[in-house]
């Protein structure tokens, strides 16, 4: 069996977990939807909220699509740093566990280098996160579906594109950031500091409405539902941008680890 399969298996259960976790999700925010539905719950809920909070709610797409908007609002702004937090986690630890338990010597005793060793187990990480988007999209799809709305799949589609390269960027930072860590703890800590503290950067800006500052360098920033449900339009730019950085971000743990001692 390859690095690969064994590692995509050991991901089977976060798979599993995360559907259940989705679906309670998408079951919480579906009780108090028909209420939204109407115009003059919109007007109230939106009347509501504090002038700074606006933002938030994805303006025109609350106006013109009520339960996409409050999809965005209570669920998808938030899917990010939950997904960005299980793969900073699972980025960071694979390599400092095996470190840390000293079983390094039986793993680079098998015929691989340490390149395809660790190109491997992200890939298997990857390939989970890919799963956990696309459950949460056809999740997202069934709340449509069942209020008796025509579903937006390709804009549904882009939102989880959009989103799977936030998260691929922040597994990414937390294998470049962690790859010198001698230790589980010190890694683990990387991985969730890379996937917490951009998000709550970027969320206070939003809220602010204040200046990009350094928006333009976190993943964060290019994270855009509302825009993508209603243009449909391809993020090319964001998705050359976010590949390019995961990728120099990649090769940065590479050549950390293949310089490092075990």
């Amino acid at each position: 069996m390859t690095i690969y399969r064994l590692a995509l298996r050991q991901q089977f259960v976060t798979w599993l977990v995360w559907a259940v976790v989705i679906v309670l999700s998408v079951d919480v925010v579906d009780s108090a939807a028909p209420a939204v539905a109407s115009s003059h719950a919109l007007s109230l809920l939106l009347s509501n909220l504090p002038a700074s909070l606006r933002s938030l709610t994805g303006g025109r797409l609350m106006a013109s699509r009520p339960l996409d908007g409050y999809l965005y609002v209570k669920l998808v702004l938030y899917l990010p740093l939950l997904i960005g937090i299980f793969s900073g986690f699972q980025a960071a630890s694979l390599l400092a566990r095996e470190r840390e338990q000293r079983r390094f010597d039986l793993l680079l005793g098998l015929p691989v280098t340490r390149r395809r060793l660790l190109l491997e187990r992200m890939g298997a990480l990857l390939t989970a996160q890919a799963a956990m988007w696309a459950i949460t999209i056809l999740a997202l799809c069934g709340f449509l579906a069942r209020h008796g709305l025509g579903v937006d799949t390709r804009g549904y589609t882009l939102v989880g594109w959009n989103g799977f390269l936030v998260t691929l960027t922040t597994a990414a930072g937390a294998l470049w950031a962690s790859a010198g860590a001698r230790d589980y703890r010190t890694a683990v800590r990387w991985g969730l500091l890379i996937a917490v503290v951009p998000f709550v950067y970027d969320l206070s800006v939003r809220i602010a409405a204040a200046a990009q500052g350094w928006r333009d360098i976190l993943p964060y920033g290019y994270y855009n539902p509302p825009q993508l449900l209603l243009t449909h339009a391809f993020p090319w730019g964001t998705t050359a941008l976010l590949l390019v950085a995961s990728g120099l971000l990649v090769y940065g743990a590479l050549w950390t680890f293949e310089r490092g001692e075990v």
